[in-house]
């Protein structure tokens, strides 16, 4: 039983507070390939080469497909596109300023086997440390609160596991979403439209970075802010049972553009 891994890149070659003298956008991604060989079996890796300025020798030489854009087409578009591509029974997502550790699919999996109206698995995340350099100094992760518990109706995009017959139903990321932001809670709304549900597990623990691209990409608000309002407007509408057609959905997002711009000028 094969897992597609989905994982998106934007290197910019900009360095952080981990990485000083360097990209660390590039260190996190490298470490985070690195450990998912270490600690995963039988699994495809995707990467998606999101017009990055450099970095394409570390994604050819981790990646089982590798998919490169010219220039950075937002997180929803670059997912999709491995979604097209992943062969896998199981769906996997994760950012690359993830870090896993030992028999985290596995509890991934267990989760749909313990959870019959399980939509998306996601994993908790470790409290040992808030660095990623230390993060990779921890060879065993504290599993010793709420083991064996699930968390429903959990909320969390940067590293989740799904089933292709479920993506199948509820459909790829809305690419209205652009740049980020939004485009995962949508999909977790969906699924609950469709009668699943999302849960936490607690037999693994991940560690996160956060925002090691996103907090990089100019202007961001402009991107986030607009996803914002346009979640808000197809999540009021679609309450109300109305299915929206892929030309509604521009238009509201053109619709939110114009209403975050004049929430600024108001300013």
């Amino acid at each position: 039983m094969i897992t597609s891994i989905i994982i998106p890149n934007f290197f910019m070659n900009k360095p952080g507070k981990i990485i000083t003298d360097g990209d660390e956008q590039l260190w996190f991604a490298e470490n985070c390939f690195k450990r998912i060989l270490r600690y995963t079996k039988d699994f495809e890796l995707i990467l998606i080469d999101n017009g990055s300025v450099h970095g394409k020798d570390l994604l050819n030489e981790y990646a089982d497909i590798l998919i490169t854009n010219d220039k950075n087409l937002g997180f929803a578009k670059a997912v999709n596109q491995g979604f097209r591509r992943a062969t896998g029974e199981y769906i996997c997502v994760v950012n690359n300023d993830i870090f896993v550790y030992q028999g985290w699919l596995e509890a991934l999996i267990k989760t749909f086997k313990d959870n019959p109206d399980c939509g998306v698995a996601m994993p908790a995340l470790m409290k040992q440390t808030k660095r990623g350099d230390e993060a990779l100094q921890i060879t065993e992760i504290d599993l010793t609160k709420n083991f064996g518990k699930y968390g429903k109706g959990a909320e969390f995009g940067s590293c989740w596991l799904t089933k292709r017959e479920i993506l199948d139903k509820v459909g790829l990321f809305d690419e209205n979403f652009k740049i980020g932001f939004g485009e995962d809670r949508d999909m977790w709304r969906r699924m609950r439209i469709a009668g699943y549900d999302t849960y936490r597990t607690h037999e693994t623990r991940v560690f996160h970075q956060g925002n090691v691209s996103m907090s990089r990409i100019p202007n961001r608000k402009s991107y986030t802010g607009p996803n914002r309002i346009y979640l808000q407007k197809i999540t009021e509408l679609e309450k109300e049972g109305k299915r929206l057609s892929e030309e509604e959905k521009i238009q509201i997002r053109s619709q939110s553009d114009i209403e975050y711009k004049g929430g600024l000028s108001e300013k």
